[in-house]
C-alpha cells in the first residue's frame, strides 16, 4: 500500500503548468528501488524455500563433488552416484570413465574436527 501512495502522482504534481519537484523526483526514486529491492529479497527468499525456477543445488543421485581445470577444455571430475564415488576425465568432446573410488566418506562436520583436534573434549 506505501509503494502504491509512492508512486501514484501527487496532487500537486497533477497540474499540468507545474514542473516536478526535486522531493517528489526523490520520492519516486526510492519508491522505484524499494520495489524492486523488495523484489530481489523475494526471489532469494523463494530461491533458499527450496523452489527450483533458480539454478542451484538440487536433490538427486548424482552429485559432483569437485572438479579440477587441467588445461582450457580439459579437466577431471569427483561425481558421486548413489554412494560410489567416480573418478571423470573430460575434454572439448567426451567423457571418460578413469576410475571407481569406493564408498563415498561421510563428510566431517567442523565440531567433530574440532573435537578430535582438542582431543576429545568440547568446552
Amino acid at each position: 500500500m506505501v509503494f502504491a501512495l509512492l508512486l501514484s502522482p501527487l496532487p500537486a504534481l497533477a497540474a499540468a503548468d507545474e514542473a516536478p519537484g526535486l522531493f517528489a523526483s526523490w520520492l519516486k526514486l526510492l519508491g522505484g528501488l524499494a520495489v524492486v529491492l523488495g523484489l530481489l529479497y523475494l526471489f532469494y527468499a523463494l530461491s533458499r524455500k527450496g523452489m527450483s525456477f533458480l539454478p542451484g543445488v538440487r536433490p538427486g543421485a548424482i552429485k559432483i563433488v569437485e572438479v579440477r581445470s587441467l588445461g582450457p577444455k580439459r579437466g577431471v571430475c569427483l561425481v558421486e552416484v548413489r554412494g560410489q564415488e567416480l573418478l571423470l576425465g573430460f575434454g572439448a568432446e567426451q567423457v571418460n570413465f578413469l576410475a571407481n573410488l569406493g564408498p563415498a566418506r561421510p563428510e566431517e562436520s567442523f565440531a567433530s574436527k574440532l573435537e578430535a583436534a582438542q582431543g576429545g573434549e568440547l568446552p
